[in-house]
C-alpha cells in the first residue's frame, strides 16, 4: 500500500534527455515514499525510449497519442491521481525541494488554502555555466470573499499553473476549463483554469525557493499575443464562455447581475493592464525593428 501524500505529473514531448536529467534530479531529491511521480509523454519519436527509462527507474508512465490535446493530457494525468496533493513540472524546469515540502507542510495544516507555491527563478543554461536570474515574484490570495479574490489574481495576474494544488482543486479547475472553453489557445485556457481554485479558495505564496524556469532560447518575434486578442472576431465568444464558467462556479447565493459585473470588472483590470500604452509601445517598436532588420 503506498504511503505517498502527493504526486508530480511530468508532461513530457521529445525530449529524451531533459526527461532522463530531470528524473535523476528527482529520484536523489525527493522521498519517494512521500512523493509519487507520474510521466506524462506525448512524444511521437521518443515514447518507447522514455518509457524504457521510466520503467528501469521504477517511475509510473503514461503513454499518449501526440494527436491528443495537451490540456486533455494533463487532465487524463490528474484524473488517475490517488494522493491528496498533486502538481505539475515542465521535463526542463526544477522544483526545488525545501520549496515543495513547505508548501506540502502549508496546505496539510491550512485546510481553506486550495495551493500552495513559493518564488521562482529563471535559469538559463550555457557551456560553462548556469545564469540564474530572478523571476516573477507571486503573492499570496488570502480573501475570504471569492470574487475579491478574483479581482486581486487578475489585477496583478501571475500564472499559478505549476504551484501545489489540492488533487480534487486541480481536476475541477483542468474539467471545467476543457469542457466549456476550445482549447487551441493557451492564452484563455490558462487564464480560466488559474481563476477557477482561486475562487474555490486562497492560495498561499511562501517565502521559499519554489521553482527554477528553464528560460530556454528567446524567440526573436516580439509577443504581441496580448493586445491583438482583444481585437480578435472570437474574443467576445470566448470570453463570454470564460464568464458563464466563473459565474456557475460561484455561490448559487451571489447576485447573478452582481456576480457577471464583478467578474467583468476583474477581467478589466487584467486587460486593462495590458493594454497600458506603454506596453503597446514596447510591443509595436520590438514589431518595427525585427521588420527594419529583416528588409
Amino acid at each position: 500500500m503506498s504511503n505517498s501524500i502527493s504526486t508530480i505529473l511530468i508532461p513530457t514531448y521529445n525530449r529524451p534527455y531533459q526527461l532522463n536529467r530531470l528524473l535523476d534530479y528527482m529520484l536523489k531529491n525527493y522521498n519517494l515514499e512521500q512523493v509519487k511521480i507520474v510521466v506524462l509523454d506525448g512524444s511521437y519519436k521518443d515514447a518507447q525510449t522514455n518509457e524504457k527509462t521510466c520503467n528501469q527507474l521504477g517511475i509510473e508512465y503514461r503513454g499518449y497519442s501526440p494527436d491528443v490535446p495537451l490540456l486533455e493530457r494533463w487532465l487524463d494525468g490528474i484524473k488517475h491521481v490517488k494522493t491528496e496533493f498533486v502538481s505539475f513540472l515542465a521535463d526542463d524546469d526544477i522544483l526545488q525541494p525545501q520549496g515543495y515540502y513547505d508548501s506540502l507542510n502549508f496546505l496539510q495544516t491550512h485546510s481553506d488554502y486550495v495551493a500552495a507555491h513559493g518564488n521562482y527563478i529563471w535559469f538559463k543554461e550555457q557551456e560553462k555555466q548556469t545564469l540564474l536570474y530572478p523571476g516573477y515574484q507571486t503573492f499570496s490570495i488570502e480573501d475570504e470573499y471569492p470574487l475579491k479574490r478574483l479581482f486581486y489574481f487578475l489585477a496583478d495576474y501571475l500564472p499559478i499553473t505549476y504551484a501545489l494544488y489540492r488533487t480534487n482543486i486541480l481536476q475541477t479547475a483542468y474539467q471545467r476549463t476543457i469542457s466549456n472553453l476550445p482549447l487551441d489557445n493557451y492564452h484563455f485556457t490558462e487564464l480560466l483554469s488559474g481563476c477557477i481554485p482561486v475562487l474555490l479558495g486562497k492560495v498561499k505564496k511562501l517565502d521559499t525557493h519554489y521553482y527554477g524556469r528553464n528560460m530556454g532560447d528567446p524567440s526573436p518575434r516580439p509577443s504581441v499575443i496580448y493586445p491583438k486578442l482583444i481585437f480578435a472576431e472570437d474574443f467576445s465568444y470566448r470570453y463570454g464562455l470564460i464568464k458563464r464558467t466563473l459565474r456557475n462556479i460561484l455561490d448559487h447565493n451571489v447576485n447573478p447581475k452582481i456576480a457577471e459585473d464583478a467578474i467583468d470588472y476583474c477581467f478589466g483590470a487584467y486587460y486593462g493592464k495590458v493594454l497600458d500604452r506603454n506596453i503597446v509601445t514596447q510591443h509595436f517598436t520590438r514589431l518595427l525593428d525585427i521588420v527594419k532588420n529583416t528588409d
